[in-house]
């Protein structure tokens, strides 16, 4: 009877209505909600900020792109038993950064 508790799904259920729970207990405890004039303003150090849509850069995608896949590589090489594993994760380290600088530098806005 009590091995069904420890499957994920039970466990999962029985920790989400605690944690409901305890979501509704600290409910009661906040302090109410009060509407005022600047409480949902814009705000940058005391000057009245208009807001507006900044363009997104994703320069730096690529980068931690590159790093991932390479890292990813090196975990795969140094956790690789020796002799043809460790050959053939040197192959596959080469290819995944040759896929990585195709996918950088095609990625780029040709003009």
């Amino acid at each position: 009877m009590f091995e069904t508790i420890f499957y994920p799904i039970v466990t999962f259920l029985v920790m989400l209505i605690i944690i409901y729970l305890l979501f509704l207990f600290a409910g009661t405890l906040s302090p109410k909600y009060t509407k005022a004039k600047y409480k949902l303003k814009n705000y940058a150090c005391g000057e009245d900020y208009p807001g507006g849509k900044i363009q997104q850069s994703y320069n730096f995608f690529h980068v931690a792109f590159f790093f991932t896949v390479l890292h990813v590589g090196a975990l795969l090489i140094a956790t690789a038993p020796v002799g043809n594993a460790a050959i053939l994760g040197c192959v596959l380290i080469g290819v995944m950064a040759l896929t990585a600088f195709a996918l950088f530098v095609g990625g780029k806005d040709h003009v």
